[in-house]
């Protein structure tokens, strides 16, 4: 054992594994320690990385996957080139064997600690917020339940103001929805003026990166992701325009500290339904249309669905993910099939979320509706702590 740490860089690596274990199961079991790192802690540890990885114009995040790739490619070949040479009985002895000797253990060391950075970022910038209180537990009551009356209320007032919203919008001459403003300065007004009313969103705001491998990202059925190890927030160039306010909101939500899907939703939505700019109004507004529609379906009565307003025909335009035509070509040029793309996608998400406490996995997405539902509840009773 002692011979096994007598490598100073083994045991730093040691070292730092053990501080940052204990931190993640310190916050699985207090809720207070882990309020008060995202308040106290997280804005400081992420500030830095943040700033820091804005100063690309590119997404670090995605260059440094990219980079990995190529890595574990590297250190393939070096496999087996050690494993060629050990078959051949030349391993040891003269100085080019002594020199592959010293590039494998290089090449070793240096992966160690990728891996520590990696899980120290997973840990420090993800796992460990997903042990804070929730949005329900500190600003609506934690109600568990709600009923019918309030999932149609919710319904009939996002409808509402989407078909309002929809005849006020830029389009092109294909009728095709557009947006001439600064919309990254939009955003990030937008996000920052929910800090006076949820700490957290105050301070510094990054530029949102586009996905150079936006094609294969809309395979994933993604519409942005979260780096924890560069701090940056990445959204996908080839969905839909109406979608990009509320997802780039989102993912803006995940670099101040909201980790659940659910919550960051729910912001992304409030960000956007309270700023000024209509566009931003309108997107926000059709990024939960679906999720409430999707639980109408499924606990409402048909007689009752009937009574309902529906979508008017440029908001159900408006409200998809991909237009036919952006499908065709990302098919065309897909190396796999969107189906095996996806499933793999899902498989990874549903036991990230898994390890991480969410036992409902990828339908957490869908419970911003009981946060909608909540919102529009506060709205007309004022019962909000």
């Amino acid at each position: 054992m002692r011979k096994l740490f007598s490598d100073k860089n083994i045991l730093a690596q040691c070292v730092c594994v053990v501080i940052i274990t204990a931190f993640w199961l310190f916050s699985w079991h207090s809720v207070p320690f882990g309020d008060w790192y995202r308040t106290h802690l997280f804005p400081y540890l992420s500030g830095w990385m943040a700033r820091l990885s804005s100063l690309a114009p590119f997404s670090v995040g995605e260059a440094l996957i990219v980079i990995g790739i190529v890595y574990i490619i590297v250190g393939v070949l070096l496999l087996f080139l050690w494993l060629a040479g050990w078959i051949a009985g030349k391993e040891k002895g003269g100085p080019g064997k002594r020199r592959m000797a010293a590039i494998r253990k290089w090449y070793a060391r240096l992966l160690c600690w990728i891996l520590v950075y990696v899980y120290a970022t997973e840990t420090f910038h993800c796992y460990m917020l997903y042990h804070t209180s929730t949005v329900e537990e500190q600003y609506y009551h934690d109600a568990p339940d709600y009923g019918q009356d309030g999932l149609l209320a919710a319904y009939r007032a996002v409808v509402e103001k989407a078909n309002a919203l929809s005849g006020k919008q830029e389009r092109d001459a294909d009728g095709q929805l557009c947006y001439s403003g600064d919309l990254y300065a939009a955003c990030k007004k937008a996000m920052a003026a929910l800090g006076s009313e949820y700490p957290y969103f105050s301070g510094y705001y990054p530029d949102p990166k586009p996905i150079h491998a936006s094609d294969f990202m809309s395979q994933q059925y993604l519409m942005g992701i979260y780096f924890p190890f560069t701090m940056e927030a990445n959204y996908n160039t080839v969905m839909h325009p109406v979608n990009f306010p509320p997802v780039i909101c989102h993912e803006l939500s995940h670099l101040k500290g909201i980790i659940r899907e659910d919550e960051a939703n729910y912001f992304g939505f409030l960000a956007c339904i309270r700023s000024e700019d209509a566009y931003l109004q309108y997107a926000g507004y059709i990024s939960v249309l679906g999720y409430l529609a999707k639980q109408i379906r499924e606990s409402v009565p048909g007689e009752i669905r009937e009574t309902l307003a529906q979508a008017n025909g440029l908001v159900q335009r408006d409200d998809v993910f991909l237009t036919d035509g952006q499908w065709e070509r990302v098919e065309k040029k897909a190396a796999f099939s969107t189906e095996t793309v996806n499933k793999a996608t899902d498989a990874f998400l549903e036991a990230n979320l898994a390890m991480n406490g969410v036992p409902e996995g990828m339908e957490s997405y869908s419970q911003v509706v009981r946060l909608v539902i909540d919102y529009y509840n506060y709205e007309e009773t004022g019962e909000k702590d």
